[in-house]
């Protein structure tokens, strides 16, 4: 069974702020709790319970209420103590300290958990977006998923709540021993506004994936049918406009020698990433010719739209998709489009707006990191995204770095999460791409720390550093990050490809995923200039995982 409660919420020091109610009514706010008992697909019968809860605010002022789901559910409920296998950030294990706001170095790394005695926190999406008065957490979920278990019983308990909601998992230990866990989170209703919250509780018997399957099946809601292509392809070629004569030599042409290759290394996805002028300022209907990579030593490149869209079609001539790189929140100061923005920069905790640590060849000035709060930030970048489907017509948009969606904006009229708003960019964003054509695709990155796939088509992110793809927590079963891709394509670009290959190919056995090949940072062979016994031995173990 699951509980439910609804009461007026006050911003004070002490979080919450009891108040007497009436059954089905806290003070202006009507509530309405109701259940209901779904199948899974995978089952031979009912094993999910929905608890939902029909909310109204009758008054004419806003309320911000607490709405809480409460069970004591237990694989055995004759002890308090259980263990929990949870979707964790990889933050906690790469001490990634992008997350720093939100408790990066107190983030928990290993994916299972023990409880005994002691109450327990974990939050899906910044800790604040639940609760007002909390900042930050020590277990960040990429998923609203909590699996529990008990060393005596083979039956699992899942809990999981909506995607597109920030919440709060909470687990205590009551005077009577026995333990409890309550989902919750604050909401603020407009004057009239009627909504449903809900709350799943799914028991099965086998690992946390099938309590991340139902997550999947009852609290996403997949707004487009799924891209065949997406995830038929196993292999990712990225270009970081890089040099057919390696380090040293002047940026642009390795594309065009690599690409003679794509077909032998089965590449199924290319993108072309760094032939902008400017991050932040990726292409304009008004600009045929530019420099591109403008900090690279050797010189910048030489670009145009010619050049991307016949790329584009040596691509297809060779048998895979073309992708076109954008950046989430990057914008390089040295863009004369960088006035029209420079109020929309996140601002961090001293009050000033946030640096963004990337010096490539691909930057000339200071680079900043933009507030996806910010809207003319959002329309600028749905803009671009418009623009390169028109004048290239690629096959797919790939958003590097959606991790930065997470996390808190302190400008004074932007004050708060961001994450709704990522999310209302990203849904905005493959609306825009899928009215191009039902096969056109918006891939994210890094699902292992962000969960925007959910409203992609797959992930693109790249792993292929010790920190992370060798860490053996990160391939630790099953995989976190298929919490939030479920059955989407996980086909990385990997700047580092050549060295953390077997990883590489040890993980996508593994689960299914693809491999990324690259050239332009870190390693600048390419594919055309690979040694021919690693050439070999490349193309048979990518030969080993097509279908």
């Amino acid at each position: 069974m699951i509980s439910a409660r609804v009461r007026l919420f006050e911003k004070t020091d002490q979080e919450e702020a009891e108040q007497p109610s009436l059954l089905g009514q806290a003070g202006p706010v009507r509530f309405h709790h109701r259940h209901h008992l779904h199948q899974s697909p995978s089952e031979t019968q009912a094993n999910v319970l929905e608890a939902s809860l029909e909310i109204q605010n009758t008054s004419a002022e806003v309320q911000s209420v607490e709405v809480s789901f409460s069970t004591s559910a237990s694989p055995d409920p004759s002890t308090r103590h259980q263990y929990l296998y949870l979707p964790l950030n990889v933050a906690g294990f790469a001490h990634d300290k992008r997350f720093s706001s939100l408790g990066m170095s107190e983030f928990l790394g290993d994916c299972n958990v023990e409880l005994d005695g002691q109450d327990f926190d974990c939050h899906y999406l910044e800790p604040m977006a639940s609760f007002p008065n909390e900042r930050q957490t020590r277990a960040l979920l990429l998923v609203p998923v909590v699996d529990i278990s008990a060393a005596s019983s083979s039956w699992h308990v899942g809990l999981f709540s909506a995607s597109d909601s920030p919440m709060r998992f909470r687990s205590t230990v009551g005077s009577d021993g026995q333990r409890a866990w309550t989902a919750g989170r604050v909401i603020e209703l407009a004057p009239g506004q009627s909504i449903t919250e809900s709350c799943w509780l799914v028991l099965h018997q086998g690992d946390a994936s099938k309590a991340w399957k139902a997550f999947h099946e009852f609290g996403h809601e997949e707004e487009f049918e799924p891209i065949d292509w997406t995830r038929q392809f196993k292999v990712h070629y990225y270009d970081f406009l890089s040099s057919a004569e390696g380090e040293n030599g002047v940026r642009g042409n390795g594309y065009d020698a690599d690409s003679k290759h794509f077909a032998e290394f089965h590449v199924g996805m290319a993108t072309q990433h760094g032939y902008y002028p400017h991050l932040g300022d990726f292409i304009r209907p008004d600009r045929a010719t530019w420099n591109a990579m403008p900090g690279s030593k050797q010189g910048p490149a030489s670009m145009s739209t010619e050049i991307m869209r016949r790329r584009i079609k040596d691509t297809r001539d060779a048998g895979a998709k073309a992708a076109i790189y954008m950046h989430l929140t990057l914008i390089d100061d040295a863009s004369e489009l960088f006035p029209r923005f420079a109020e929309g920069r996140r601002v961090g905790t001293d009050g000033k707006p946030m640096r963004f640590p990337w010096t490539g060849p691909d930057v000339e000035g200071q680079c900043w990191w933009m507030s996806i709060a910010y809207k003319p930030w959002r329309d600028h970048l749905l803009q671009q995204a418009r623009w390169m489907m028109e004048i290239l017509e690629p096959d797919a948009i790939c958003v590097d770095e959606t991790f930065a969606g997470i996390g808190y904006d302190e400008a004074a009229d932007r004050y708060g999460p961001l994450s709704s708003y990522a999310i209302e960019f990203f849904r905005d964003l493959r609306a825009l791409v899928r009215s191009f054509g039902n096969d056109k695709a918006v891939f994210t990155s890094d699902c292992s720390r962000s969960a925007f796939c959910l409203w992609g088509d797959g992930d693109v992110g790249d792993h292929a550093y010790g920190t992370s793809l060798g860490n053996p927590l990160y391939s630790q079963a099953p995989v976190r990050y298929l919490a939030a891709l479920g059955d989407k394509a996980w086909r990385p670009c990997a700047w580092h490809f050549r060295h953390m290959w077997e990883p590489q190919m040890k993980l996508a056995r593994q689960v299914g995923a693809g491999v990324g090949v690259s050239n332009g940072w870190i390693e600048y062979d390419g594919l055309h200039a690979l040694p021919e016994t690693e050439r070999a031995r490349m193309i048979r173990d990518i030969e080993s995982i097509l279908d």
